[in-house]
């Protein structure tokens, strides 16, 4: 069993209401108050415009899906993988005890500062083309000062290209010409996971530096590498190079298959971890919990399941 926790774009209108209401994981909404964010106030009645910088999404989402998480913990659902895509990879390893959940909270708030602060550029989904024919494209359109990489590789037909506006554009129109099925800009603050996120990326690192990282009680995957590391180490340098590289979600979950995972069970909004992973794999089950009263009633049958491995 694997625990999945989405990312960016995943927030939604009144997804934290229930656990507030439940006084659950408190103390991290407390750490985003003394940082001048009012997450109770935003995830309860907050609009979707209100959750969509980038300094508010992470770490609601964050919120989410670490008090998630915690709840299934707390009933004794025991994982044996984690994963997140890209932010949702903090969820993660404070779920799997490699970094204080307090401690994450702080880090993602600033690195949802120092990405924000990374405006430049956009992103934009490729849907029906495979990774060696888009990167080319990428390659062929970055010139003449114009940037433009495969940032994530969500599941087979879908990737994220990000870049400079014409970069993407110009990459978006060739894929288009290449037989992609459709171009998707995305609503987004800054052309994340590409190296116009170097700058910020550098001043993550120089925090990451004074970090404590424990290794995990089980392995988590990482996004840079799209390989499970259960080493301090390695996820320090998963998340030193997290920021401009890109998301091997596909390669996540497969590594995770690969060493006996069946059954997924995604933490946090929505349904959109979920929806890739069955495109990655077939014979495996996916289940969705977005609420305490979601994760309190799964938590039954997904102890059962652990005690049956």
């Amino acid at each position: 069993m694997a625990l999945l926790f989405p990312g960016q774009g995943a927030q939604s209108v009144g997804m934290g209401r229930a656990l507030i209401a439940g006084d659950y994981s408190s103390e991290l909404l407390a750490v985003a108050l003394s940082a001048g964010l009012d997450l109770p106030s935003l995830l309860v009645d907050g609009d979707a415009e209100a959750l969509r910088p980038t300094q508010v999404a992470q770490p609601a989402l964050y919120y989410t899906g670490v008090a998630l998480g915690r709840v299934l913990l707390a009933e004794g659902v025991l994982p044996e993988f984690a994963a997140g895509h890209s932010l949702g990879e903090y969820c993660a390893l404070a779920v799997a005890g490699a970094i204080d959940a307090e401690l994450g909270m702080s880090l993602v708030l600033e690195r949802g500062r120092l990405m924000a602060g990374a405006a430049d550029g956009t992103m934009a989904a490729v849907l029906g083309l495979s990774s060696d024919v888009l990167e080319p494209i990428c390659e062929g359109v970055s010139t003449s000062g114009q940037i433009c990489v495969v940032a994530n590789d969500n599941c087979p037909g879908q990737l994220v290209i990000s870049g400079t506006r014409d970069g993407v554009e110009r990459a978006g129109a060739a894929a288009r010409a290449a037989g992609a099925r459709r171009i998707v800009p995305l609503n987004v603050g800054g052309a994340f996971h590409s190296p116009l996120m170097a700058a910020a990326a550098a001043a993550f690192a120089a925090v990451l530096t004074e970090v404590e990282i424990s290794d995990p009680l089980f392995p988590v995957a990482c996004g840079a590498t799209g390989a499970l590391t259960q080493s301090a180490a390695g996820i320090r340098e998963g998340l030193t190079r997290q920021l401009d590289s890109p998301v091997l979600w596909t390669q996540a979950v497969q590594a995770m298959i690969q060493s006996g995972a069946g059954r997924f069970v995604e933490c946090g909004p929505g349904n959109t971890l979920a929806s890739l992973v069955r495109r990655i794999a077939t014979g495996v089950e996916v289940i969705g919990i977005d609420s305490p009263e979601a994760a309190l009633a799964s938590a039954p049958r997904l102890r059962s399941f652990g005690e049956q491995q």
